[in-house]
């Protein structure tokens, strides 16, 4: 195993210790600084910390980046990492650069994507490149899949944990030189989790404590890649990746859930076919990468906690969406002079949403078009200051929005008395919605300096932009909201410095940011009431009303004052402000997060790792109060979060390894996502075999 665990992962601390099988073409570090010359505000995880470390899915690898906080969305079982305070849709999530993302509402479960098969994991934020396309408003993450390097090689590992949980994957591979291949197979499952002891039922109709309800999940992934290098510089690779999964979602343990809230996701599927390719020519050269990506699911509701009574009668349940998203991109830079090299990426894709359900002869389609054109200039000012000028132009074209509430009977009105009847929005009578496009300009400037071989630095502003979803602009939400087709953009102006200091027995980096972010969208009551049957529901709309203050700070370090010790530890400080109105607060996010892992090998076979972790409160919005129009959120906390976990690794030899280990050890309750309670002690064993 690698004896240094970089678990906070600095760019220079990452260099040295790499990884042999990482897919170079598949990584998207396009601004260069990722080298032991240069600070950078891109963090790596390596394929070795995430399995010292029993990270099993990314949500779990990510949490160890600083800046990075776990989003559960308790009500669809999704998990998700928060970048800076910034979801998915503001921090887009790739594989070996390819963009992944359901292409109706901007989300992809996290939880669903095991490391088993991935080499590293990239996280850029803040002062993220133009070159890498849309919607890297906080950053992005890119998972970067294995590679071979010899000519036979491969791992492979089965393990159990709590719930019934069982694990096994195999990766093997070939590099003959000119060509190679890399075949990957896994596969997850459980039965539930258990809850803390320290969990008091609070309607035992949804959660009567020890192990989860409906919280089963199956997971199956495999990974083929094909590659060709005729020489040393050119690349060419075809892969192929297929998960199929199933799961529960564990209800709410103490709202009224009548129809909506006894949910389970029959299938969850995704295929994806990519092509990626590096030429070089010398001063120049030229990256393609194209794609095609599937994603199908399908949504059953049920009436109670019997999970055998669809609610709404059964019509349109489950309900099941059809989507893929088609397109490439093409990057090429060349070296104008020794001082500097020009880059330009072009970027368009094809996102198509198709959804409908049982019993239900209409079938809903939407479509648009996403585009982007980025151009970066990196100059050596000296050979210890570089400057990098850039800027992208983002753009969407919707083709296709079906109004899915086309044909309602029940009716709009513009009071909660329902006497004036609303007659001109045309939400339940028209059948296509307005059609339209959106388009943006991302502006950056960076500079990184090496003030001597220890000490480095980097600051830099950066406009960025995230472009309105389909669903944020056309979901009805179980008719409580209504669309806004004319949603627009939301902007960012993002500010950081940082820096990174090395020792000879560990470093130490940091970096302080601020953002001014104007145009949020956010959620706001409107003077329209949906009539159903006798009820009258309010009608909320997504608009760009809010301005959001963001500043923090990062700091992490690593300290070896012995080979068979290493102590490492993070800390991020996150305020984020609503400046139009404070009573809205922002949610999901904690203002201090604290990681510490203690790594010590009394002898050579045998670690004893252990970390802690601690996140502070975070606001959920948990109902409302007051009168329309005067209608407000109301916040509650999900309260702080302190988790120890310890895990003994010893290696029987030099090929076979065996991890024995506990998380949440004092077995506390916890949540990230109120009113849906987190695992509490769970015991895990796994042996793995390194060929």
């Amino acid at each position: 195993m690698n004896k240094h665990l970089l678990i906070l992962s600095m760019s220079a601390i990452s260099a040295l210790y790499g990884d042999d099988n990482v897919f170079n073409l598949g990584k998207i570090d396009v601004n260069a600084t990722i080298d032991t010359q240069y600070s950078s505000s891109v963090n790596i995880i390596d394929s070795q910390e995430i399995k010292d470390q029993n990270r099993k899915t990314i949500v779990e690898a990510l949490d160890l980046i600083p800046g990075a906080t776990i989003q559960n969305f308790g009500a669809r079982n999704e998990q998700m990492i928060m970048i800076r305070g910034f979801d998915v849709k503001h921090a887009p999530l790739f594989i070996d650069g390819i963009p992944v993302a359901v292409p109706y509402d901007g989300y992809v479960d996290f939880s669903r994507f095991t490391t088993f098969d991935l080499s590293e994991i990239e996280v850029s934020k803040g002062l993220t490149s133009p070159l890498l396309g849309v919607n890297t408003f906080a950053g992005a993450i890119n998972l970067v899949t294995k590679k071979p390097s010899k000519s036979f090689e491969g791992d492979a590992g089965v393990g159990l944990f709590s719930g019934n949980g069982k694990i096994g994957y195999l990766n093997v591979g070939s590099n003959q030189g000119k060509y190679y291949i890399q075949a990957s197979v896994s596969e997850t499952k459980r039965d539930t989790y258990p809850l803390s002891d320290d969990f008091v039922p609070k309607n035992t109709t949804n959660e009567d404590g020890g192990d989860r309800n409906n919280a089963y999940a199956k997971d199956d992934k495999i990974n083929f890649k094909i590659g060709y290098t005729p020489n040393d510089t050119d690349e060419y690779a075809l892969n192929y990746i297929r998960q199929t999964a199933d799961k529960g979602v564990p209800p709410d343990e103490a709202a009224n859930l009548s129809k909506r809230g006894f949910w389970q996701w029959k299938y969850w599927d995704k295929e994806s076919l990519y092509f990626l390719s590096k030429t070089d020519f010398g001063k120049w050269y030229v990256k393609t990468r194209l794609f095609n990506d599937t994603f199908k699911n399908s949504l059953a509701i049920y009436t109670d906690n019997t999970y055998s009574t669809y609610s709404y009668g059964g019509v349109g349940n489950p309900s099941w969406y059809d989507e893929y998203t088609r397109g490439g991109s093409v990057e090429t830079g060349v070296r104008t002079s020794d001082v500097n090299t020009l880059k330009m990426a072009l970027h368009y894709k094809v996102d198509s949403h198709k959804e409908g359900g049982a019993n239900q002869t209409a079938v809903y389609n939407m479509k648009d078009q996403v585009g982007s054109l980025g151009l970066e200039d990196s100059y050596a000012i000296s050979d210890t200051l570089k400057l990098t000028l850039g800027a992208s132009y983002d753009k969407e074209k919707i083709d296709v929005a079906q109004n899915t509430n086309y044909g309602a009977t029940e009716a709009y009105y513009d009071d909660a008395a329902g006497t004036i009847p609303n007659t001109t929005t045309g939400y339940s009578t028209t059948k296509e919605f307005e059609n339209g496009d959106t388009s943006s300009f991302n502006p950056i400037l960076k500079l990184d300096g090496k003030i001597n071989d220890t000490l480095s630095w980097y600051g830099g502003i950066a406009g960025k932009s995230r472009i309105p979803s389909l669903k944020d602009r056309y979901s009805f939400k179980f008719k409580t909201f209504v669309p806004n087709p004319d949603l627009n953009v939301e902007k960012t102006i993002n500010y950081e410095i940082g820096g990174t200091k090395t020792f000879s027995s560990g470093s130490i980096s940091g970096a302080v940011f601020y953002a001014d972010i104007s145009d949020y969208i956010q959620s706001t009551y409107i003077p329209l009431w949906y009539k159903s049957g006798s009820t009258y529901t309010q009608q909320q709309q997504l608009q760009n009303i809010g301005k959001v203050t963001q500043k923090g700070l990062e700091l992490s370090a690593i300290y070896i004052p012995i080979d068979s010790l290493t102590l490492e530890g993070s800390y991020t400080y996150l305020d984020m402000s609503n400046e139009i109105d404070a009573s809205q607060k922002i949610t999901d996010v904690p203002k201090h997060k604290f990681i510490a892992t203690v790594s010590y090998s009394p002898f050579e076979k045998l670690t004893w790792l252990n970390t802690y972790e601690y996140n502070s409160k975070r606001y959920a919005s948990v109902g409302t109060t007051g009168t329309a129009p005067n209608v407000k959120n109301v916040y509650d906390t999900t309260g702080s979060i302190s988790l120890w976990n310890t895990k003994v690794i010893y290696d029987i030899n030099k090929n076979i390894s065996l991890d024995l280990g506990i998380s949440n050890i004092l077995d506390k309750n916890y949540y990230y996502s109120y009113g849906f309670p987190e695992a509490g002690r769970m015991y895990y064993g796994d042996i793995r075999y390194t060929f």
